[in-house]
C-alpha cells in the first residue's frame, strides 16, 4: 500500500492539532502549571551549569574526533595546539567569562510560542528519525527526508499554502521558503535538559485519537559510497595503465567501505544489546504510557 501523499501527510498533522499548536488548550495540556513553572521550560532556557556541561561534552567529542582523524592520517593524536584550543574552559567561571549570556525578560507571547516550538521539535522526533507513523488505513505518514520532515513541520507552523484546498500539490515545495532548520534534527541539541516524555505523550495521544500507530527504529548509521567523481574523457584518451590504477582504487575504496560498514553494524549490535538492559528512551516510554504496550521495533533485535 502506498504512503500518504504529501498533501495527505500535511492533513494528518492538521488532524492532530486542528486549531494549531499555539493554542491555549494545547499549552495548558502540556504545562498545566504554566510554561515558566514547567520543568520543560529548561529545554529552551538552560541553566548556566547545563550550558557548561554541554560545552564540555562538545569539546570532548570534538577532541576525540580530531585525535581519531590525526591517528588515521599521521599516526598520532591531537597536537598541543588542538588541546589548548579545546581545553580552554575547565571551570564554570571560565566558561561564563568567555560565553556570558544575559537572559532578557520573557516576552508575553513566549508562553504560547515556546511550548509550541518544543512540540514541533518533538514532532520531528516522532515522525522522522527513521521512525514510522502509521495512519488509520495502515498507510505510512512519511514526511520525507530528515530535511523534508523539518520543512513540512515548519510549513505547518507557518500556515503555508497547504491550508488551502486548491492547488495543494502544486504548492508542495513551499517549505523551501520556511526555515526547515527550525525543526531539523528535532531535540538533538536540547535532549537531556528535561524529561520530554510529557511532550511525546501529548503527540501520541493525538495520533491514537485519529486511529494511528507508530513503529520505532533504533538509531544506526549506514554508509553510502557515491564513488569517485569521473571526468569526461574524449575519444582516444584511454590509457590502459591509468584505467587499471583507477580500477584498483575503486576496489580498495569498496573494500574499505565494506569494512567500515561491518564495524558500524557491529557497533550497532552492541548498542542494541546494551539498550535492552536499560530503561527505554523517553519516546518509547511515552508510547507505552499512551498505548499500554511497547511499539513495534522495541526492544531492538541485534540479530534482525
Amino acid at each position: 500500500m502506498p504512503d500518504l501523499s504529501d498533501a495527505e501527510c500535511f492533513d494528518f498533522l492538521r488532524s492532530l492539532f486542528p486549531e494549531g499548536v499555539q493554542e491555549p488548550r494545547v499549552v495548558a495540556e502540556l504545562c498545566p502549571e504554566g510554561w515558566e513553572r514547567s520543568p520543560l521550560f529548561a529545554c529552551l532556557h538552560p541553566s548556566a551549569e547545563r550550558r557548561f556541561e554541554e560545552h564540555q561534552a562538545f569539546s570532548r567529542n570534538l577532541r576525540d574526533l580530531l585525535r581519531h582523524r590525526k591517528a588515521e592520517t599521521e599516526g598520532d593524536g591531537a597536537d598541543s595546539e588542538d588541546r589548548q584550543a579545546l581545553e580552554e574552559c575547565r571551570t564554570l567561571e571560565e566558561y561564563l567569562a568567555k560565553y556570558p549570556r544575559e537572559q532578557p525578560p520573557l516576552r508575553p507571547e513566549a508562553s504560547m510560542e515556546e511550548p509550541a516550538e518544543l512540540i514541533g521539535l518533538c514532532l520531528w522526533d516522532v515522525f522522522s528519525d527513521n521512525h514510522d507513523v502509521i495512519a488509520a488505513d495502515a498507510r505510512c505518514v512519511d514526511l520525507g527526508s530528515f530535511r523534508g520532515s523539518g520543512g513540512m513541520i515548519a510549513d505547518f507552523f507557518e500556515a503555508s499554502p497547504w491550508t488551502t484546498d486548491e492547488g495543494r500539490d502544486e504548492a508542495w515545495g513551499a517549505w523551501d521558503r520556511c526555515d526547515y532548520l527550525r525543526f531539523y534534527m528535532g531535540t538533538c541539541w536540547i535532549r537531556g535538559r528535561a524529561d520530554l516524555t510529557p511532550v511525546y505523550e501529548l503527540i501520541f495521544r493525538r495520533i491514537r485519537a485519529v486511529g494511528g500507530d507508530w513503529r520505532y527504529a533504533f538509531p544506526r548509521i549506514h554508509l553510502i559510497d557515491f564513488g569517485a567523481v569521473e571526468t569526461d574523457e574524449k575519444p582516444g584518451d584511454y590509457d590502459p595503465s591509468e584505467a587499471f590504477a583507477k580500477e584498483q582504487q575503486r576496489k580498495e575504496r569498496a573494500a574499505k567501505t565494506r569494512r567500515m560498514q561491518r564495524e558500524l553494524d557491529q557497533s550497532a549490535r552492541e548498542a542494541m544489546r546494551e539498550a535492552r538492559t536499560k530503561e527505554p528512551p523517553e519516546v518509547v516510554r511515552a508510547y507505552q504510557s499512551v498505548y499500554g504496550r511497547f511499539p513495534e521495533g522495541w526492544p531492538p533485535d541485534p540479530y534482525a
